[in-house]
């Protein structure tokens, strides 16, 4: 029997070679480009294309007072959220600190913690839980508040729980504290466990603090870069390293000028990126009556980003047992920070 083209004439039997060459062509162009794409989306998104950080609940302020200081704390404090700074000194905390900061229209950030006695040191617990959304699913770089300013289609919240425990030897104070933290993207999560250790040292009128904070395994969260794709596709795993941080302090114990007490206090942070972050603060209170105190304070803070002014300002008023506190730090054209507080001690 007689094919197609030795019933048609050259020029079609040619023609028709040529379309069936093109149309093979063009299906090879079109698997090749897609495999392109997805080797490309696997390049862009591995974890070696760029620094991913986690958990920045952990370098936003975690006491009001010490957020009005440059989120420094004052080492002679006997608030309970010296568990989150410095875990030597929870023996000679007390009480209940509770604060709510809020980033503009888009970020918050909830803290509580407790101290108290027992077992021939101090106890206290606490927790630390932040909210914002960003434009981008994993963040490239450690800014650390700006991004809860922004709005994105990339919901983010972040959960720290901390237990700590400290005690005296040899005149040197010494602590711990075991913390659970847990991240969310979008349905994308994981957890991990890390540890602060501390030693502090009472020196004439000051505290001296050395803490090793946020020593454990990064997170690992994996991705899925295409929704509609096959489930068992496209999947990226992201290392967000924790903010791991080496700090040294020193505080002044409380003294007075003329009618005012004023207290001084200050720190310098490492950060595992291998930035230095020098902070610092000063409070100056009065008391007209015997159990109520007026506190106004400010610090100063090194940043890292251009959105953040290095500035803080604050503001407590004490009433025997309780004390009602405010900081704020501005935040450029992105919005403000406001931080308010309550602690019964």
């Amino acid at each position: 029997m007689d094919g197609p083209c030795e019933k048609a004439s050259g020029d079609s039997c040619n023609e028709a070679r040529h379309s069936m060459k093109r149309s093979r062509g063009l299906i090879a162009r079109q698997l090749g480009q897609a495999a392109l794409l997805k080797v490309g989306l696997l390049a862009a998104s591995t974890p070696a294309s760029a620094q991913e950080v986690g958990m920045l609940v952990l370098e936003a302020p975690a006491s009001i007072e010490s957020a009005a200081y440059g989120n420094t704390p004052y080492f002679f404090s006997d608030e309970a959220a010296l568990l989150f700074y410095s875990p030597a000194l929870i023996e000679q905390s007390s009480g209940v600190a509770a604060g709510f900061q809020r980033y503009g229209t888009e970020g918050t950030l909830t803290t509580l913690s407790g101290a108290g006695t027992g077992l021939g040191g101090g106890f206290a617990a606490g927790f630390q839980y932040m909210s914002y959304d960003t434009p981008l699913s994993f963040l490239k770089e450690r800014d650390l508040q700006s991004f809860t300013f922004t709005q994105g289609e990339h919901g983010v919240t972040e959960f720290a729980g901390s237990i700590g425990y400290a005690r005296t030897v040899l005149g040197v104070h010494t602590g711990f504290a075991l913390k659970y933290l847990q991240q969310i993207v979008d349905s994308n999560q994981d957890q991990t466990w890390a540890a602060d250790f501390g030693l502090a040292k009472e020196v004439g009128r000051t505290m001296i603090s050395l803490t090793a904070k946020n020593l454990g395994s990064d997170l690992k969260i994996v991705e899925h870069l295409c929704a509609a794709c096959d489930p068992t596709e496209l999947l990226v795993t992201h290392n967000l390293e924790l903010p791991t941080q080496i700090v040294a302090g020193v505080s002044v114990e409380q003294f007075e000028v003329g009618e005012f007490d004023m207290i001084l206090t200050s720190q310098i942070m490492r950060r595992r990126d291998g930035e230095f972050i020098p902070a610092g603060g000063v409070e100056i209170s009065y008391w007209p009556v015997q159990g109520y105190t007026f506190r106004i304070r400010t610090g100063l803070q090194r940043v890292t980003e251009e959105d953040r002014s290095p500035f803080t300002v604050g503001a407590a008023f004490t009433g025997d047992n309780i004390t009602i506190e405010y900081a704020f730090q501005s935040f450029d054209e992105r919005g403000s920070a406001h931080r308010f507080g309550l602690r019964w001690h």
